[in-house]
């Protein structure tokens, strides 16, 4: 790490000026193919403004900010510039209005392929019949399909955690299940052949979700279900370790 580069407690003391952005989108009505209204595409991130360049302070500090490493990119909002700290994307399955899940998901993306389990031996809503207790908490399900978080925020005691935590209570508000299929997606095409690295990698970012209160559900899928409060109880530990700098 350069001396132009913060280091992990200087960007942690900047956990306070994060905002969340969100953006999502569904069709009105069907539209072909690719077109689900009971389906919703979502994306959110987590940024960091730039302080607006009124003075050399000002200045010195966004160009530490812009060392490589810190963000996942650079984006502009209205006059203002904002350093893209984590991105979260995925989509939202609202079980009482949608016709043909599986064929919904295989639209959607090949990827999603993944999921598929969650509504084999169909039973209420669609939804397996293992998971629906889950039911009591809402009626959707929540399906994350990649998080990413720029490097130099890693490493730093939970602060990806942190986000996705925060995140989730906007994505999450009336999921039965969230799911995901944790898998390590920076890993370079040409180490995916090597199946021990592949395997440590995969159970790093595993124990990532399972300290969020997600389990294994069938082989590389897992879910969280938001009435157990497990998840709730692991972001609540998170902003108590972090709270000096919230």
């Amino acid at each position: 790490m350069t001396d132009a580069t913060p280091s992990g407690v200087d960007l942690v003391t900047r956990l306070d000026r994060l905002e969340l952005r969100f953006h999502s989108s569904a069709p009105l009505v069907a539209s072909g193919a690719h077109g689900d209204p009971a389906r919703l595409d979502w994306n959110c991130r987590a940024v960091l403004p730039l302080r607006e360049p009124g003075d050399e302070e000002a200045l010195a500090e966004n160009a530490r900010l812009l060392a490589p490493g810190v963000s996942l990119g650079l984006s502009s909002r209205g006059a203002y510039q904002e350093l893209t700290i984590l991105d979260m994307s995925g989509l939202t399955l609202d079980l009482w209005r949608i016709d043909g899940i599986l064929e919904s998901l295989d639209s959607r993306d090949a990827g999603y392929e993944h999921f598929a389990p969650l509504f084999e031996q169909t039973g209420e809503l669609g939804l397996h019949p293992e998971l629906e207790e889950s039911l009591v908490n809402g009626d959707q399900v929540v399906i994350i399909d990649q998080v990413r978080i720029a490097p130099a925020w890693r490493g730093l005691g939970g602060v990806g955690r942190l986000l996705i935590g925060h995140l989730l209570r906007w994505v999450a508000g009336q999921a039965a299940i969230v799911a995901t299929h944790p898998y390590p997606i920076d890993l370079p095409d040409g180490d995916r052949d090597d199946a021990a690295r592949e395997a440590r990698e995969k159970a790093v970012v595993q124990r990532t979700w399972q300290s969020l209160g997600f389990t294994p559900f069938r082989e590389d899928l897992w879910v969280m279900r938001p009435h157990a409060r497990d998840h709730d109880d692991a972001v609540e530990r998170l902003e108590t370790a972090f709270a000096p700098y919230l």
